[in-house]
């Protein structure tokens, strides 16, 4: 079972009424933060419910959680995702056509990669200095933090790492012809992934999907 944690102002929430913002990381083994940010309260106010999704990947639920998300598993961190925002849907906690989600960093992979699995499932997204294309940047050594995160992503000259990575790259699983959700990217002011990963991510969803 996944840990989800909502957040929302019973003044203002609404049975199936309200939009909801979704955030994952799943990375590193890291905690998610939840820490209070006075931004949310302009949301809260105005009857947004923002949920925090502990996917496997993350440190939530110990070490075993962590390793069960990461390298050739990472594939449970982004189907932990879509769990938890079907869920959302299916619960009547937020309209299917009302949900929005948001990540940071390694959390941009997480969230572009569930997009590229349900399109329909989102509504919006913000993607901040996102991971969106490992399967290049980690070809590439001499890049910040390449070598660093083998460990959590994988090796990409170990052919099932290698296969693994390809299945879940945001930047190699576009849809063709698919209607995307609008998506905010910002790339700028990192050094663990460089500005041109989004840029090549945003042209080529611009180039494949279609417009609703």
């Amino acid at each position: 079972m996944v840990p989800l944690t909502l957040v929302y102002s019973h003044i203002n929430k609404k049975e199936n009424h309200n939009p909801a913002l979704l955030h994952g990381h799943g990375a590193y083994g890291e905690l998610l933060d939840k820490r209070w940010r006075s931004e949310l309260k302009s949301l809260l106010d105005r009857g947004w419910l923002i949920a925090y999704a502990d996917v496997r990947g993350g440190g939530g639920r110990g070490k075993k959680w962590h390793h069960d998300g990461r390298r050739t598993m990472k594939h449970n961190s982004i189907q932990d995702f879509l769990h938890c925002a079907k869920f959302l849907v299916e619960e009547k906690n937020v309209p299917e056509d009302r949900l929005a989600a948001w990540g940071y960093s390694a959390g941009g992979l997480l969230v572009a990669s569930a997009i590229n699995s349900c399109p329909h499932l989102f509504r919006a997204a913000v993607l901040k200095v996102p991971f969106l294309d490992p399967t290049t940047t980690l070809l590439h050594p001499i890049l910040p933090l390449t070598p660093a995160d083998y460990e959590e992503f994988g090796y990409p000259f170990d052919s099932e790492d290698f296969k693994a990575l390809r299945k879940y790259s945001p930047y190699d699983n576009i849809q063709d012809d698919a209607v995307y959700p609008a998506v905010l990217v910002s790339s700028s002011f990192s050094t663990r992934f460089g500005v041109w990963e989004a840029a090549k991510w945003a042209a080529r969803v611009r180039e494949r999907t279609v417009y609703d």
